[in-house]
């Protein structure tokens, strides 16, 4: 008997790569809405027309409108359709080979806050589902969950071997980096007191260039 060939047919990928363009479609349409009308006022059925599928379609691919929150938050901390994931970016690679912890610094924070700004009206849209229902509050807590470990493994890129400032341990340093870096302190800042996005940038490089690193960090960033 002949070996089944390996792989995908043409049709198959073709297939796949429908199904990813409609994910994404239902996923730019719900952000749409959820900012628009809020998680409690956008249905499943609105989605699905804004998106032009069949609600079924959405059922099919998602199985809630958790999920479609969930692939939402996915979507736009990806900010584009590459599939690699977060710690698998160039961006990545660049600060972990460069031999200078605070240029190393430099480019995690210009990533990392963009990141935070580019999510923030999905982590409101989300804090203020999660106040009624349960499953949102889960999605949150898990969201936290995930950047914590994220982050952590940016601060282990920053600080690398022996360069940890005295006085501070790995501990401390994701702590600190954890608490500064998030969308919560973007709205905080670029809402009240009007500052953009590079701004909040070159600040979090010099706090924590002191913070992690001992010294007064270069606040240029890439």
């Amino acid at each position: 008997m002949a070996e089944p060939v390996k792989g995908k047919s043409e049709a198959g990928r073709r297939r796949e790569e429908g199904a990813r363009r409609r994910r994404r479609r239902v996923a730019e349409a719900a952000l749409r809405l959820f900012l628009e009308r809020g998680y409690a006022g956008t249905t499943v059925e609105a989605i699905a027309a804004e998106a032009h599928v069949a609600p079924a379609t959405i059922y099919q691919a998602f199985g809630t409108k958790q999920a479609v929150l969930a692939r939402v938050l996915d979507v736009t901390v990806a900010g584009d359709a590459d599939p690699d994931a977060l710690l698998d970016r160039d961006w990545v690679s660049q600060a972990r080979q460069h031999p200078d912890p605070q240029r190393r610094l430099a480019i995690v924070v210009a990533h990392a806050a963009e990141i935070a700004a580019r999510t923030a009206p999905v982590k409101q849209i989300m804090r203020d589902a999660a106040a009624a229902n349960p499953a949102v509050r889960q999605l949150l807590r898990e969201d936290h969950r995930r950047r914590y470990l994220t982050q952590q493994a940016l601060v282990d890129i920053v600080i690398g071997p022996g360069s940890l400032r005295a006085g501070c341990d790995r501990e401390h340093a994701v702590a600190s980096f954890y608490a500064l870096v998030n969308s919560d302190g973007y709205q905080l800042l670029a809402g009240q007191l009007g500052w953009d996005l590079a701004r909040w940038q070159r600040w979090l490089v010099g706090v924590l260039g002191h913070e992690l690193l001992g010294n007064a960090a270069n606040s240029t960033v890439p």
